[in-house]
């Protein structure tokens, strides 16, 4: 897994599991990667405001951020359903 996807995936997982508790493993497991892959992957979102890699959730900005990854994805699968 490229680091580009790793983050993008973790920013969606962490969007799933926004009312629930996540850890590295959990994480990782859903997808697919180390715990180590996955801390380095929030210590990397951390940096840029995005999480709080200390407790495994977004923040305001991540939040927001995640919420219009996964709406532009899903207009782009609806887009090619249509098609």
């Amino acid at each position: 897994m490229t680091h580009e996807a790793l983050v993008l995936g973790l920013l969606d997982v962490l969007l799933s599991l926004a009312d629930r508790p996540a850890t590295a493993s959990r994480l990782g497991t859903r997808l697919g990667v180390s715990p180590l892959r996955v801390a380095e992957g929030l210590l990397h979102l951390e940096r840029r405001g995005l999480v709080d890699a200390g407790k495994a959730r977004l923040t305001l900005r991540g939040l927001a951020i995640a919420t219009a990854l996964r709406a532009a994805r899903e207009e782009r699968r609806a887009d090619l359903v249509a098609a």
